[in-house]
């Protein structure tokens, strides 16, 4: 294989297999090393013996904005029926009492289709569906644009939004994309996925909905795509130490095991205390890497509960002023085939025609609950999360009487980054001060949150920087 020496990827999740998977479609020898037994990363699935089922480390959600990240599914051969790709964005949220807010966006133009979406918002008073839309007509020419000093809800309020429609549209929103509290959250980062979701084109702004486990999505198939072009994927193959010559250059990386593998290029693509324990010591003392130090993390905890029934009759709703946020009806989501024939985007996997077939058949029903920034539930025992599932439930389906018969929980306590106002400096640039390393991972700076679209971009940015230099 020719292309110079060989590119070692350190981290088997979203950012190093994207890494990988752009080297290796150019010719480069590329071995990656992962220190878990299986890719994936922070975005994986897993037989999990309580619901008898293949699950995620939590419910993934994409958008159709996410260009890096369908370009990657696409070269590594992702079918069409693995993504549930929405013809018009459409979500369902639900009040106290089990009362619906529905949006629905109509088939026009960006921005048109959201601003028609917002008016047309079933279930909120006009006097807060009109201050969505001077919102919404605001955002394409903003004249004092938020910067990442200006928290979301500061942001907010100077846009005239009202605490109904915020409840309803914006929080949820933020939530679910910057996965911390509006209160300390960053508007420059929200303001960064809205105009990529909502500016662009009315299919950027579909939801893409993984319909099957991750593994199988992606995993799998990228270590395939690596592994039949020449690279390698070595698996339970922890890093312990970046190797530098004299000079501060990279000239070798030292696994767990005390093999050290040759080479001047390593693409690190691991979270950031991670990076920080292969560097040496004195490398830590650099500027940027003190930055990353000071990067605090963000949690989400995920409840996977098996119920006698389905409790949803869609594949997902959003809860307002809930701790869980989104809940997500995996049975029917695995069971939707796709979304209704039109003519799509190219740029998008193309789906199969939708139904509106309910769940399987099985008789149990698997539903997904989605905390983000969990700080306030990351460390509590299951029983203490269960008894928060039940009596959420008794809040927002007060019909219901749904029987538990399986219930796990999934803590991801440094799921992402924290996006809180004023943080963005700190994320370290794809190229670092050490000569051979390239930074990549969903926290690097990228100019979007730290979401699956932000970890493959970052991963193409470090390629590119390899071929680059090569």
């Amino acid at each position: 294989m020719g292309g110079g020496s060989r590119t070692i990827v350190v981290g088997g999740g979203f950012a190093g297999l994207a890494a990988a998977v752009r080297l290796v479609a150019a010719g480069r020898e590329v071995l990656v090393v992962e220190a878990a037994k299986q890719g994936g990363g922070r975005s994986r699935s897993f037989f999990d013996k309580v619901t008898g089922r293949e699950i995620d480390n939590g419910q993934h959600l994409m958008m159709g904005c996410y260009r890096e990240t369908l370009s990657f599914m696409r070269v590594i051969g992702v079918p069409d029926d693995a993504l549930d790709v929405q013809r018009n964005l459409a979500m369902t949220m639900l009040k106290p009492g089990g009362a619906k807010v529905e949006l629905a966006c109509p088939t026009l133009p960006a921005p048109l289709h959201l601003a028609a979406g917002l008016v047309g918002m079933r279930g909120l008073g006009l006097m807060h569906r009109a201050a969505a839309l001077r919102a919404g007509l605001l955002l394409p020419g903003e004249i004092a644009r938020p910067d990442d000093n200006e928290t979301c809800d500061a942001w907010l309020r100077r846009l005239g939004q009202t605490p109904q429609i915020r409840a309803a549209f914006w929080e949820p929103l933020i939530w679910a994309v910057l996965n911390d509290d509006p209160l300390v959250a960053s508007a420059a980062m929200l303001l960064a996925v809205l105009e990529r979701a909502f500016m662009s084109s009315r299919e950027a702004s579909s939801l893409v909905i993984p319909r099957r486990p991750l593994s199988a999505v992606y995993v799998e198939r990228a270590i395939d795509y690596i592994e039949a072009r020449g690279g390698a994927v070595r698996f339970a193959s922890p890093a312990r130490k970046l190797e530098l010559d004299a000079d501060g250059r990279v000239v070798g990386l030292t696994l767990k095991s005390g093999e050290t593998l040759a080479t001047d290029q390593v693409v690190s693509a691991v979270p950031p205390q991670a990076l920080l324990e292969l560097l040496p010591e004195a490398a830590r003392e650099h500027v940027v890497f003190r930055d990353v130090a000071r990067l605090e993390a963000s949690p989400i905890v995920n409840l996977w509960v098996t119920l006698d029934e389905p409790l949803l009759d869609r594949p997902f709703v959003g809860l307002i002023a809930s701790p869980m946020h989104w809940l997500w009806d995996r049975d029917r989501i695995e069971a939707n085939t796709g979304a209704r024939d039109a003519p799509r985007d190219r740029s998008l996997p193309r789906m199969n025609p939708s139904t509106q077939a309910s769940a399987s058949g099985a008789e149990d029903s698997l539903l997904s609950v989605t905390i983000s920034g969990a700080r306030g539930f990351v460390d509590d025992q299951p029983e203490a999360l269960r008894e928060l599932f039940l009596g959420e439930i008794a809040r927002y389906f007060p019909r219901a009487r749904p029987q538990i018969r399986g219930f796990r929980v999934v803590k991801e306590k440094r799921a992402t980054i924290s996006h809180a106002a004023g943080t963005y400096r700190r994320r370290p640039e794809t190229l670092c001060p050490i000569p051979g390393l390239l930074l990549a991972g969903d926290w690097v700076r990228t100019g979007l949150p730290a979401t699956i679209e932000g970890a493959v971009q970052s991963g193409h940015d470090a390629a590119a920087r390899v071929l680059d230099n090569s």
